[in-house]
């Protein structure tokens, strides 16, 4: 334990300023040099945070692939890279030229997944991805905003293309989600990095460590809601006729419920709002009593099948939205609790 707590005593110099000696075995495993600057962080726990200036890190990466590595390994290669927060991603191979399938796989990750990613080198032999977008132009809380947007509208406009038995449309919508899984992997990418350096949880607006945990889970329930639209968008082309406009009027009401929660949820979180997200945790049980109605009263039909299964991914909505009021009121407690 001496090698992480030491315990030193707080002195007075000049009468106004206190100081506090560190040890040399810390300093010189962390490289500090006599007269280098470093900055100090009130954080809002009562401590302090005491780190250097960013060491120089390559922030490149080389992952090596062979004919026998699948598209989908390349894939879960380049966006481990890519979260693990390497700036330079080369891919290269011992002594072959890239496989053609490879080459796709690559270049759709850059297109559609991986933001602020271009290819900035390409032979026969590697291909080199460059990182671009830094945290500074697009922060999470913008990201977020068009996460929760783009999902908002997916969720509506798969309604809509269900309701109109519009296959076109249902496509259009299934093709927003790459955009939602974009910037999910941006802040998933941030949030690493805020983990590992102060200053990029500073300027993130985020005020301690902990936050990033609360961070993650809402971008993978936003994340989710997103995928569940898309899956009702999936649903329309094994409908066989156009659903009993009765039906879907009940479902088209119940997924405006669950598109309120949902609102409501982000809200919550952007006003760091307690009372809130509560309201917002105690009406998803409401939404889940009529999803759960609607399924009862359904009568055996050709549909039924698929109408079971959309009314169950508006439910899901509703219930990723409670779970992202329960974050704001775990990161919130604070304000409405007294400590003895």
């Amino acid at each position: 334990m001496r090698d992480l707590i030491q315990t030193r005593r707080l002195q007075i110099t000049g009468g106004s300023t206190y100081i506090v000696s560190l040890p040399k075995d810390w300093i010189d495993e962390l490289k500090i040099k006599k007269n280098s600057d470093v900055t100090l962080i009130k954080n809002s726990n009562d401590s302090i945070t005491l780190f250097q200036e960013e060491q120089s890190w390559s922030g490149h990466g080389v992952a090596l692939v062979g004919v026998n590595d699948s598209k989908e390994s390349i894939r879960r290669k380049i966006i481990a890279m890519y979260l693990s927060g390497y700036k330079i991603i080369e891919v290269k191979t011992k002594g072959m030229e890239i496989p053609s399938t490879h080459r796709s796989v690559i270049r759709d990750l850059v297109r559609n997944t991986l933001m602020g990613t271009e290819i900035i080198e390409a032979s026969s032999e590697k291909m080199v991805l460059q990182v671009l977008t830094q945290l500074a132009q697009l922060s999470f809380d913008v990201a977020l905003k068009r996460m929760h947007l783009t999902a908002m509208n997916m969720h509506r406009e798969a309604i809509e293309a269900l309701g109109d038995l519009n296959s076109e449309q249902g496509e259009e919508v299934i093709k927003m989600d790459d955009e939602v899984d974009r910037f999910s992997l941006y802040i998933m990418r941030n949030l690493n990095l805020a983990l590992e350096n102060v200053q990029i949880l500073l300027d993130s607006g985020l005020k301690k460590s902990s936050e990033c945990l609360g961070y993650r889970t809402v971008v993978k329930c936003v994340e989710r809601i997103a995928d569940h639209a898309a899956l009702v968008a999936k649903k329309i082309k094994y409908l066989e006729s156009e659903i009993d406009k009765k039906i879907f009027k009940e479902i088209k009401n119940l997924s405006g419920e669950s598109l309120i929660v949902f609102e409501n949820s982000i809200a919550a979180l952007s006003k760091r709002d307690y009372a809130m997200a509560e309201k917002v945790a105690s009406s998803v049980s409401a939404v889940i009593e009529k999803e759960k109605k609607q399924m009862d009263n359904l009568k055996a039909s050709k549909n039924t099948a698929i109408i079971k299964l959309v009314l169950e991914d508006i439910r899901r909505t509703a219930e990723y939205s409670k779970d992202i009021s329960e974050v704001v009121m775990d990161e919130t407690i604070q304000s409405v609790i007294k400590e003895s």
